[in-house]
């Protein structure tokens, strides 16, 4: 028999080998809580644009490799292989509303962009499947579209790829690929002037008159798409009609007559535009200056 004055040592050694046996059975649940997880900027940058064009909205989803003292198109891009355009993932293009690219005719809809760089031309591959995961997954009969571009020269060196929509000028735009010292245009426009033309087109016909706010926005894209200015004079002066103190109304106003050559009103429009603005506590200079500008070219 274990004599009592033995059993406690005895039993906390039992209960101390008990515990070192049980730690590795833990839950593995109760391991995991006590792991921190650390998260990693990644190498290449996820990014996504996006740019209303006229009416269209344009999104493209892709990721940024960097140059890294890298040789990139012909090199780390091998010329005349289908590039996924990007790192990472295949590269994203979303409309909104059908739009033209290049030459070619793209309806509305989220696509896969991919491309195929060689030294003197690109060719831009739109495919309708958006979900492919890789370049090596590409099928050419999923093609939207394919068209080309020239690659040109850039003076300053491009670290980080990007794709931008630059020159955003009323239903267009231009897509731009950059990277290295290349940067690759590729025209992109969108039916929209055509669209609001029908329908103010219809609003001239019917004599239907226009709210203030529409007037005056009537006006403004007549005279940015340089269509019929003596109808934009219309426009403006009903739009003024209720907003008399509206000075960029005004400078809307003497933007027109500038346009129709009627200098002497040009300058009096422009010149109570600067009337309004100097009553502000705080002028806006550059809106100034605009007027300014129609004055002094008008004479």
């Amino acid at each position: 028999m274990i004599q009592s004055s033995r059993l406690r040592p005895l039993l906390l050694s039992a209960l101390f080998a008990l515990a070192l046996v049980a730690e590795p059975l833990l839950p593995g649940s109760l391991q995991a809580s006590e792991e921190k997880k650390i998260e990693f900027p990644a190498a290449s940058q996820h990014s996504v644009v996006k740019q209303r064009v006229g009416l269209t909205d344009v999104e493209v989803d892709y990721s940024r490799p960097n140059k890294n003292d890298r040789e990139i198109f012909g090199g780390l891009v091998p010329y005349g292989k289908l590039w996924r355009t990007g790192a990472n993932a295949v590269t994203k293009i979303k409309f909104s509303k059908p739009v033209t690219l290049g030459d070619k005719e793209i309806p509305a809809g989220e696509y896969a962009l991919f491309t195929i760089p060689t030294a003197d031309e690109w060719t831009i591959i739109v495919s309708k499947d958006a979900k492919v995961q890789s370049a090596a997954d590409y099928k050419q009969e999923n093609d939207a579209a394919r068209l080309t571009a020239k690659p040109e020269p850039v003076p300053v060196t491009i670290e980080t790829f990007t794709i931008e929509l630059a020159d955003v000028k009323g239903a267009s735009a231009t897509l731009n690929f950059l990277w290295d010292k290349t940067r690759v245009p590729v025209k992109l426009t969108t039916g929209d002037v055509e669209q609001v033309s029908r329908e103010l087109d219809a609003v001239v016909s019917s004599a239907t008159p226009l709210d203030p706010r529409t007037a005056y926005q009537a006006a403004a894209f007549y005279y940015d798409n340089n269509k019929d200015m003596n109808q934009a004079a219309k426009w403006i002066d009903q739009a003024l009609d209720k907003n008399p103190n509206a000075y960029f109304m005004h400078y809307k106003k003497a933007q027109i007559q500038a346009r129709l050559d009627n200098k002497k009103e040009a300058i009096a429009s422009a010149q109570k535009a600067i009337d309004i603005l100097k009553k502000d506590k705080a002028p806006d200079e550059s809106a100034i200056r605009n007027a300014q500008q129609i004055i002094d070219s008008s004479k």
